[in-house]
């Protein structure tokens, strides 16, 4: 029973600071002891009163969201503007190293209007992304279903093989470093997720640990 608790509670409470993360394991633990005793008493199963407790307190994923929410008002707006900038710079360096592999003789930087364009298309489609990332995970539960990797990639990867037949179709509009334009989104996808997970690990468990070391 302390197993399976304790593994809803991490989930629950995962990646939030760690004062906040100490005193709400205790307390949802708590709870959920006192509900599985209640429940024991009423001749549940153990099996049961645990799977019955669980399920009446609600989504792990969905809690753990709430929590951040709560705790974090300006993560998802603050993690949103880093991936954008993130994703921005990824495409410009790809961009400007193909470049320079096939004509090196060329002078490649970047116009300032491109980037900026290149940022706004990132904006809109990345935004677009997130509205529905957010609007399906408040009506489907299903784990796997918002796991960013299958969320953003998978729809990526699909626009992408629709795109590569025009290669072999027109294989004289996509010379030298021109073919990229054609898996501009799925790269963009692959940047996006990348950066997601690097904003959690360096501005939210780095933190706890450098509170954590700090306090130690």
């Amino acid at each position: 029973m302390k197993e399976i608790i304790e593994k809803y509670v991490n989930e629950i409470t995962l990646d939030l600071p760690d004062d906040e993360q100490k005193e709400l394991r205790e307390e949802i633990y708590i709870h959920l002891q006192d509900h599985v005793k209640e429940l024991i008493i009423k001749e549940y199963s153990e099996e049961k009163a645990i799977r019955y407790a669980i399920k009446s307190f609600g989504n792990q994923d969905e809690l753990n969201r709430q929590l951040k929410r709560t705790l974090f008002p300006y993560y998802k707006p603050i993690r949103f503007v880093w991936s954008v900038i993130f994703v921005t710079g990824f495409i410009c360096l790809v961009s400007y190293s193909s470049m320079e592999y096939y004509h090196p003789e060329f002078d490649n930087h970047l116009p300032a209007y491109s980037v900026l364009m290149g940022m706004f298309i990132v904006t809109i489609i990345a935004g677009l992304g997130e509205v529905l990332y957010e609007a399906i995970s408040s009506l489907v539960q299903v784990k796997w279903v918002l796991n960013p990797w299958l969320f953003f990639l998978v729809p990526s990867l699909i626009v992408g093989g629709i795109q590569t037949p025009q290669l072999f179709k027109h294989p004289e509009q996509y010379q030298d470093s021109l073919w990229l334009d054609l898996y501009a989104i799925p790269i963009g996808a692959f940047a996006y997720i990348i950066s997601r997970q690097l904003f959690t690990l360096l501005f939210v468990r780095n933190k706890n640990n450098y509170k954590r070391t700090k306090v130690n």
